[in-house]
């Protein structure tokens, strides 16, 4: 009898230890997501006044530096070779501004990870680039009814072009160019 009570004593005494690492490892692995997903949010954070699509709605081809720098927030960075600025709005996202003959060619660079979509579907993307080998092209409400209402980030704007991008879950990028000189239609779709 002794011995079947200390024996059930024994078997009580693994099973709360047990427990009790376990819930220790829970807890722990808690507070370790908490902590990243606070830092990875203070990262990001963009610098300025705006978001990166909602800065490139805003500016346009025939802004100044001075007015671009009064969109985004903060003055950018001028290229040493040449009349080009640069605005680093995070760690992993950036528009740059070139300028030939007083018009400016904007350009932004995504943090692909926060703009992946899992709506994106590269077949439709092949088909795009097959119909544009046929000559089939489209303009960009065309081509977001083709992905299903999905709408792309502005990556280029220049005087005579745009051109938009999207991600796919997998990170591939599909991207498409509308030029002015065919009525906004596709021109070049590249996808990689």
């Amino acid at each position: 009898m002794k011995d079947t009570k200390k024996t059930v004593a024994l078997v009580i005494a693994v099973v709360a230890i047990v427990l009790l690492g376990v819930l220790g490892v829970v807890a722990l692995n808690e507070g370790n997501s908490e902590q990243k997903v606070d830092d990875t949010a203070k990262e990001e954070a963009p610098k300025g006044k705006c978001e990166i699509d909602e800065c490139m709605a805003l500016l346009t081809p025939e802004m100044t530096v001075a007015e671009a720098n009064e969109v985004i927030g903060f003055e950018g960075e001028k290229d040493e070779t040449g009349e080009k600025y640069t605005w680093q709005l995070t760690s992993k996202s950036k528009i740059a501004i070139e300028y030939k003959e007083k018009l400016g060619t904007i350009t932004a660079s995504y943090n692909k990870d926060e703009i992946k979509d899992i709506a994106v579907k590269m077949s439709v993307g092949y088909e795009l680039q097959n119909l544009l080998r046929d000559g089939t092209s489209y303009t960009y409400k065309e081509t977001v009814e083709k992905f299903g209402g999905v709408e792309g980030h502005l990556a280029t704007k220049a005087p005579t072009f745009e051109r938009y991008i999207w991600v796919n879950n997998d990170g591939i990028t599909f991207g498409a160019t509308f030029s002015d000189s065919i009525d906004g239609k596709t021109s070049i779709i590249s996808i990689r």
